[in-house]
């Protein structure tokens, strides 16, 4: 019996990051510091491998959400193809998770607005073993808030469950 596939769980902004092949440069150098889309391809790409061993969840909101440059917007065959795949578990925003994220904002987590207050409930709903983010906010709630099925919510940037350390020292062995 094949092992079940672990789950992380990607904030919108990670998408973002991939479709928009994002980079994150020093203003006075414009040596590239963050290199998103790199972060996000690596755990993309694995997702996508048969018997990857990873899923990845998202709030349907991410449907939504990742409109904002206005050349992808106009395109949402593009838009649909990176939500549309067998590795990629859309997961509806219904009661449970509006009740989640309600309650999440009436504790005044990081002064959290809907739309990351539901992509929170989402990874707490769907007990995933990580929320890939770049937002701060939601980084600084790592460890804090509890899964429904028990143990802490780990936040952090794109990384591959299992792997130590920044991802990016991974890919790097990997090249």
């Amino acid at each position: 019996m094949a092992a079940s596939p672990s789950l992380v769980c990607w904030d919108a902004c990670t998408w973002i990051a991939l479709i928009q092949k994002e980079k994150i440069t020093d203003e006075q150098t414009g040596a590239v510091i963050e290199d998103r889309e790199r972060l996000c391809r690596v755990v993309f790409n694995q997702a996508e491998q048969p018997n990857g061993g990873l899923e990845i969840a998202c709030s349907a909101l991410c449907l939504a959400e990742v409109c904002k440059d206005p050349a992808i917007a106009g395109d949402t065959h593009k838009l649909d193809d990176f939500f549309e795949r067998e590795s990629i578990v859309l997961v509806p925003v219904d009661r449970e998770i509006g009740y989640i994220a309600r309650d999440l904002m009436s504790k005044g987590y990081s002064k959290l607005k809907p739309p990351d207050a539901l992509h929170l409930a989402t990874a707490i709903y769907a007990n995933v073993a990580a929320l890939h983010t770049f937002d701060d906010k939601l980084l600084d709630l790592d460890g804090i808030l509890e899964k429904r099925a028990g143990g802490k919510l780990t936040i952090c940037k794109p990384e591959l469950p299992g792997k130590k350390g920044p991802l990016e020292e991974f890919v790097k062995k990997q090249a």
